[in-house]
């Protein structure tokens, strides 16, 4: 019996909705077309150009890459005194230094001999190729070996720190093998220990 009375309660409900729908149906208004504006189409946006980013060709004294630590708190002199190269190079897939690399690190090593104050973070990163897990692996491996050549110099190892940013620290973008060369790298990052 519920279910025949909530049916005629609906049928009511649709009874009563007709004629105010043939009320409203009523008083439509007929429009005539007015005229028809024209609107131009926009212009398809030419692409942008894209751009690479490249770092400087002078190799800066205090500033590596963008993630990169820079040198802090050294004095005048000892900013003087850096060493010309603040970085040391790789091949492709690779942790071993070669003769340039290890003549770079000698001289890094006799400017921390020099200043017993100064410690030094050495960054290892890859170029972008890879996954960044393989990359991170790689760019620990390469700031390790630095490490040993400054130690094998007499670098105490309390002195140097080491972080690999794997390739999320990249001096060029371009997808060329000159930019990715130059993403191979260990970079020397100095600062002072105040106190």
């Amino acid at each position: 019996m519920p279910l025949i009375h909530n049916r005629l309660s609906v049928l009511k409900s649709l009874w009563l909705l007709f004629p105010a729908s043939l009320l409203l149906a009523g008083c439509a208004q007929e429009v005539s077309p007015g005229p028809v504006a024209r609107v131009q189409a926009p212009t398809p946006m030419a692409p942008l150009p894209t751009r690479s980013y490249q770092a400087p060709k002078v190799e800066s004294k205090n500033i590596n890459g963008p993630l990169g630590g820079s040198n802090r708190y050294l004095s005048d002199a000892e900013l003087a005194a850096l060493p010309t190269h603040l970085r040391v190079h790789f091949a492709t897939n690779s942790s071993q230094v070669n003769e340039h690399g290890r003549h770079i690190a000698l001289d890094n090593a006799r400017f921390l001999l020099k200043f017993p104050h100064v410690d030094v973070r050495l960054e290892g990163n890859c170029d972008q190729r890879g996954t960044q897990e393989y990359n991170l692996a790689l760019g620990n491996r390469r700031a390790e070996a630095v490490a040993r050549l400054l130690e094998a110099d007499g670098v105490s190892a309390r002195r140097i720190q080491m972080v690999s940013f794997g390739k999320d620290n990249l001096l060029c973008y371009a997808n060329d093998p000159q930019c990715w060369q130059r993403n191979r790298r260990v970079d020397f990052v100095y600062h002072a220990v105040l106190g």
